[in-house]
């Protein structure tokens, strides 16, 4: 029995993409080093954020500030936040490729 699987057939004048040969591709080095240190750079904000957060939450208050404790946990949960998101970003990107390339 012969399984028809409409992605893989060309339909066009140009054929399917080929992810796989174009790992050699120019420049791909250089956007990799690029994308990994805007990660490290949000990483580095959310780690801020954290502390600056948990600093205002703590001090705000004695100091008289109204609503500083909202405003810190507010960074705090920010911070958590971005770090969740740059975590699971090559996560998600690796398994939706996986799922939708076979």
């Amino acid at each position: 029995m012969r399984t028809l699987v409409w992605f893989a057939q060309p339909s066009g004048p140009l054929d399917p993409i080929d992810i796989q040969d174009g790992r050699n591709a120019p420049g791909l080095a250089a956007l990799e080093s690029m994308v990994n240190s805007i990660a490290v750079y949000v990483l580095v904000g959310g780690l801020a954020a954290i502390v600056i957060g948990i600093g205002i939450a703590v001090v705000g208050p004695r100091l008289g500030f109204q609503h500083a404790r909202g405003v810190g946990i507010g960074g705090v949960v920010g911070g958590v936040f971005l770090g969740a998101v740059v975590g699971m970003a090559s996560i998600l990107v690796n398994f939706t490729y996986s799922v939708f390339s076979q």
